[in-house]
C-alpha cells in the first residue's frame, strides 16, 4: 500500500516495527511504570507535608525513603525504556536500508537515471537518521503524555477544580502547535530534497575536479555551490524559527498555569477549601508535568520532520518496475545467437525518440559493428537487447524467440558485456572475475584470466587472485581493469557478446593486448560492437551505420567506403582521406 494511503508512521509500525513488538512492549511497560512513578511525586509530597503538619515523627525516615524509591524506580524504568525501544528502532532502520538497497538494485534503469546516486544515498543516511530520531522523540513524547496523564490523575484526587483549570490552560496550545507542525512538515520535506541535491552537486564537483582545475572552473563551481548552500541555509533558518516558536509557547503556558494555580490556591486557602499540603502537592505535580509538556512541542516538530523523511524513504520502497517477466515467461535455453530487430522503436520517458523503425537481421556467430554520430542510437540498442529498457514498439528476437516471452534471468545469461568503463566491485580479484558465472571454480577463473592476458599482472599482486580490490578498482590501470572485465566475459561463456567502446580509453600497447584478447573472446559468438574508432571494426562481418535513430546504411568496410555515405565521411575524418 502506498504511503499516500497509509500514514507513514502507521506504515512504519505495521511493516517494520511490529516484528520487534516484544522489545517495544518491554520498553512501553517500563515507560508506563516510570510515568506512574513520576506521578507519585505529587502524592508523595502531599503525604510528607501532611506528616509534617500532623507532627508525625516517623516522617523523618519514611519521607526520604519514599522519594529515593520513586527516583530509583524511575531511573531503572528509563534505562529499560531507552535500551529496548532504541534496539527495536536500529533493527528496523537496518531493515529499511536493506529494503531500499534491494529495491534500487532491481529498479528499472530509467528510474535510477532520474536521480543521482549520491542524492539517492542521502535517503540511506540523512533521511533514515532523521526518521529514527523522530521516532525516538515520539516514544519520548508518549512517555511525556503518560506522565502527564498519570500526574493529572493524581492531582485530581488532591483538588479536581484546580487540576481541571491547569488542564484547560495547557489545552490552549493544541491549535497553534498543530499549525506550526504542518508548516514544519512542508519546510522539512523541502530541506531534505535540497540536501540530496546539494550532496549530488558536491559529489559531481569533486569527481570532476581535474577537469575543473584544468579549465579554471573553480569560481563557477564555487558560485553554483553557494547558490545551493544559501537556499539550504534559508530553509534551515526557517525551520529553526518554526521550532523555536514551540518551546516559548509551552513555557508561557507553564507560567500561566503556575499563576492560575497561585490565584486559585490563595482563594481556596482563604476560605479553608485547601491545605498547605494540597498546595505543595499540586505545585510538585505541576513541576512534574511542566517539562513533559514543554517536550511535547519538540516532539511534535520532530515528528513532522520524520514524517517528511519517511515519505522520501517509502518513495524508494514503493518503486514499481515496468520491466517485468510476462506471466507465462519461459526459461531460454542456450541460444545460438541469431538476433532480429523488427520495426524497433524506442522513446525515452522525456519523449525523445532514440530509435525509429529499426529492421536488422544478425546471423548467429557474426560480428556486427554499430557506428554513427553521438546520439544516433547505438547505446540504446545495447540497452534494449538485455531488456534494461523495453522497446516502445517492435520486437527483438533471439533465435526467433521474442525476448519479452522469456525470463529476464535466462535472457541475460545469454549475454556478456565489455564496456569502455570497466566496473570492479569491492572484493577480491578472483571474485570480480567470478561475477561472470556463479559457482565458478578457481581453475576456471584462472583459465579465463589467462585468455584475457590478465594472469600475469594478477600473479604479480601481493595475494594474487585473493588480492582485495578497493572501491572502483583505483589501484589498476585502465588496461588492467579492461582485461579483468574481459576475463569476466570469458568466464561467462555467453553466446552473445556486447562490446561498447572496449579500447577507447587505452594506450597503443594496452589496446593491442586488449584487441588480441577480444578476438579470442569473440570467436564463435554473435558479437555486437559499438566503436567510434573505425580501425577497430574494419574486419567486422557487417557494419551498421545509424543516423538520428534510423539505419542509414549497412555493409562491409569496403562496401561502405565505396558507397560514399556517412561511413565514408567518418572514415575520411579519422584517416585524413
Amino acid at each position: 500500500m502506498a504511503a499516500g494511503k497509509t500514514g507513514p508512521y502507521r506504515r512504519l509500525w505495521r511493516d517494520w516495527l511490529l516484528k520487534y513488538r516484544g522489545l517495544i512492549a518491554v520498553g512501553v511497560f517500563a515507560m508506563l511504570i516510570g510515568a506512574i512513578t513520576s506521578a507519585g511525586y505529587a502524592k508523595g509530597i502531599q503525604l510528607v507535608m501532611q506528616g509534617f503538619e500532623n507532627a508525625d515523627p516517623d516522617v523523618i525516615w519514611w519521607g526520604p525513603l519514599t522519594i529515593l524509591l520513586l527516583t530509583s524506580t524511575k531511573a531503572a524504568c528509563t534505562y529499560f525504556f531507552q535500551t529496548r525501544t532504541n534496539t527495536a528502532l536500529v533493527n528496523a532502520e537496518t531493515d529499511l536500508q536493506k529494503a531500499m538497497h534491494k529495491k534500487l538494485v532491481y529498479a528499472d534503469l530509467a528510474r535510477l537515471q532520474n536521480e543521482s546516486s549520491t542524492a539517492l544515498a542521502t535517503r540511506f543516511t540523512a533521511d533514515i537518521m532523521l526518521a529514527r530520531t523522530a521516532v525516538i522523540q515520539i516514544f519520548g513524547g508518549l512517555s511525556s503524555v503518560l506522565i502527564i496523564i498519570a500526574t493529572v490523575a493524581v492531582m485530581l484526587t488532591i483538588d479536581w477544580l484546580i487540576t481541571l483549570t491547569l488542564v484547560l490552560v495547557f489545552s490552549l496550545a493544541v491549535l497553534p502547535v498543530n499549525r506550526i507542525g504542518a508548516r514544519i512538515h512542508k519546510v522539512s520535506r523541502s530541506t531534505q530534497d535540497d540536501l540530496a541535491a546539494m550532496t549530488g552537486d558536491v559529489s559531481e564537483a569533486l569527481s570532476g575536479i581535474r577537469m575543473a582545475r584544468t579549465y579554471q572552473l573553480e569560481d563557477y563551481l564555487t558560485n553554483t555551490a553557494k547558490t545551493v548552500f544559501n537556499r539550504l541555509l534559508l530553509l534551515k533558518q526557517r525551520l529553526i524559527r518554526l521550532e523555536a516558536q514551540l518551546s516559548p509557547m509551552m513555557e508561557a503556558l507553564s507560567g500561566a498555569a503556575i499563576a492560575a494555580l497561585l490565584v486559585i490556591v490563595a482563594w481556596r486557602l482563604s476560605n479553608g477549601g485547601a491545605t498547605l499540603a494540597d498546595f505543595m502537592a499540586l505545585m510538585a505535580g505541576l513541576g512534574v508535568i511542566s517539562q513533559p509538556a514543554r517536550n511535547l512541542g519538540k516532539t511534535f516538530a520532530a515528528a513532522r520532520q520524520g514524517e517528511a523523511a519517511l515519505d522520501r524513504i517509502f518513495e524508494i520502497i514503493d518503486l514499481e518496475n515496468t520491466i517485468t517477466d510476462a506471466g507465462d515467461a519461459v526459461e531460454m535455453a542456450r541460444a545460438k545467437g541469431a538476433i532480429s530487430f523488427q520495426n524497433l522503436t524506442f522513446a525515452y520517458p522525456d519523449g525523445k525518440t532514440a530509435l525509429n523503425g529499426i529492421n536488422l537481421e544478425i546471423p548467429a556467430g557474426k560480428t556486427v559493428a554499430f557506428v554513427g554520430r553521438s546520439g544516433a542510437g547505438k547505446s540504446t540498442i545495447f540497452n534494449l537487447l538485455p531488456r534494461l529498457y523495453d522497446a516502445t514498439s517492435g520486437e527483438i528476437l533471439i533465435d526467433g524467440v521474442n525476448i519479452r516471452s522469456v525470463s529476464q534471468v535466462s535472457l541475460r545469461q545469454q549475454i556478456a558485456v565489455v564496456g569502455q568503463d570497466s566496473v570492479l566491485l569491492s572484493g577480491s580479484v578472483g571474485q570480480n572475475i567470478a561475477f561472470g558465472k556463479v559457482g565458478s571454480v578457481h581453475k576456471d577463473i584462472v583459465a579465463a584470466a589467462k585468455s584475457a592476458a590478465a594472469d600475469g599482472f594478477i600473479m604479480a599482486l601481493p595475494d594474487g587472485y585473493d588480492s582485495k580490490i578497493t572501491s572502483g578498482g583505483t589501484t589498476f590501470s585502465g588496461g588492467e581493469k579492461q582485461r579483468l572485465s574481459i576475463a569476466r566475459a570469458m568466464l561467462r561463456d555467453a553466446p552473445i557478446l556486447l562490446l561498447d567502446e572496449p579500447t577507447s580509453a587505452l594506450d597503443a600497447e594496452s589496446e593491442a593486448a586488449i584487441r588480441d584478447a577480444l578476438a579470442r573472446l569473440s570467436k564463435g559468438r554473435t558479437t555486437l560492437i559499438i566503436a567510434h574508432r573505425l580501425a577497430t571494426i574494419m574486419d567486422a562481418d557487417m557494419i551498421v551505420v545509424l543516423d538520428q535513430g534510423k539505419i542509414s546504411e549497412t555493409g562491409t568496410h569496403a562496401e561502405l567506403l565505396e558507397n560514399g555515405g556517412i561511413y565514408a565521411e567518418l572514415y575520411r575524418l579519422q584517416f585524413g582521406g
